[in-house]
């Protein structure tokens, strides 16, 4: 029995051996780990101490993305210009005639009319070609035009490259094209598209938009000669057939919706008694008439009667050449306010002005501008 005491205690002796060796490995692995335990506190405890000082998070609210539209990009109505022809489209009243004298007044171009529904209040001192729908006029007429471009096209085969300018103002179109047909359409279709290169170019008015009413049929590529603006209840509703819904709104909120094209655009304020410069026509369109001599040229103002054409000047013009016969330099002014036709019409100096510089072109006065901005004339 002491025997097997001793080897149970050798027994046990080795086993506590063998644990502590073990645990004593165990230590030396560990400790390769406590440095590194106690990093990570120390970087946790940092890391707490950083959030405990920071001020309290407050939640924010984003709101959602608001939709912001583009603004509406509108046409500057003189660019209405830059193109070959113009055509306009409006309702009665919609101020059609005053706006094509607004235009037209800034290219400063002899102006030929065609109307046959106009008043002898609508173009005075104009040529007007049809009134009282003469139709057998305004046909002679589209072929008197047909003629002057083929003139000028021979000579510019010659060799000339400049020409007198001609604007045709063509109202009342649809009614022109309804009485004389393919004649007078063919007509318009020729000049739309040749006849910008020999300085004559085109504006129609018109009470409808579309192609037939318009009496050009199967030629829409026709329109592309045109800028066309429209007017009134046109412009609305071309406006609300764009995709662009911005382009529909802004004509709604506008007192006088217009649209150049594929833009809406501004109209100028403009009185019921806008006026055009009456030039005189040019000297081939003359031959053709068989008048060598340039017309006169009578007043355009509103309360002055159209002068009849002579082979001198209008008898208005004779008023001034009488009333500056023996005077000094008068200003223009003065002038106005002694001749009872344009003292009666309150006709715009700039215009009377105009008659002045004319009369002096044609040989008859003098002019000389004063500090002030008016005009004096003396007779010659």
């Amino acid at each position: 029995s002491h025997f097997s005491q001793k080897l149970l205690n050798s027994a046990i002796a080795t086993g506590l051996f063998a644990v502590a060796a073990r645990l004593d490995r165990l230590n030396e692995y560990a400790s390769g780990y406590g440095a590194i335990s106690e990093a990570q506190s120390h970087v946790q405890y940092r890391n707490w101490l950083c959030a405990s000082l920071q001020p309290p998070k407050r939640e924010i609210q984003v709101q959602a993305p608001v939709e912001v539209t583009a603004p509406v990009k509108y046409a500057p109505i003189e660019s209405s210009l830059k193109k070959p022809h113009l055509m306009i489209l409006g309702e009665t009243g919609s101020g059609k005639s005053t706006i094509c004298k607004y235009l037209v007044s800034q290219v400063n171009a002899p102006c030929l009319i065609i109307d046959p529904h106009a008043s002898p209040t609508d173009w005075r001192g104009f040529t007007v070609i049809g009134s009282g729908r003469n139709y057998g006029d305004i046909a002679n007429e589209f072929e008197r035009l047909a003629n002057l471009m083929q003139s000028r096209y021979e000579q510019r085969d010659q060799g000339v490259t400049q020409f007198d300018p001609l604007i045709v103002i063509i109202d009342e179109f649809p009614a022109i094209a309804s009485s004389l047909g393919k004649g007078a359409t063919d007509t318009v279709k020729l000049l739309a598209r040749e006849a910008r290169k020999v300085s004559i170019r085109m504006c129609l008015l018109s009470q409808g938009a579309e192609v037939k009413t318009l009496g050009l049929e199967g030629e829409g590529s026709i329109r592309e000669c045109f800028a066309m603006l429209r007017l009134g209840n046109f412009a609305l509703s071309h406006g609300k057939s764009l995709k662009d819904k911005a382009i529909g709104e802004a004509l709604e909120n506008s007192d006088r919706p217009a649209m150049l094209d594929q833009l809406p655009c501004q109209l100028p304020i403009l009185s019921d008694s806008q006026t055009m410069p009456v030039l005189p026509l040019p000297k081939d369109y003359l031959d053709l008439i068989g008048n060598t001599q340039q017309q006169a040229i009578a007043p355009p103002s509103s309360a002055i009667a159209a002068q009849p054409q002579s082979t001198a000047i209008a008898p208005v013009f004779t008023k001034i050449i009488n009333y500056l016969d023996g005077k000094d330099w008068k200003k223009d002014y003065e002038i106005k306010a002694s001749i009872r036709e344009f003292k009666d019409a309150d006709t715009p100096l700039p215009e009377l002005q105009g008659y002045l510089q004319y009369l002096e072109v044609q040989g008859y006065l003098e002019t000389r501008s004063t500090a002030r901005g008016s005009l004096e004339a003396k007779k010659v």
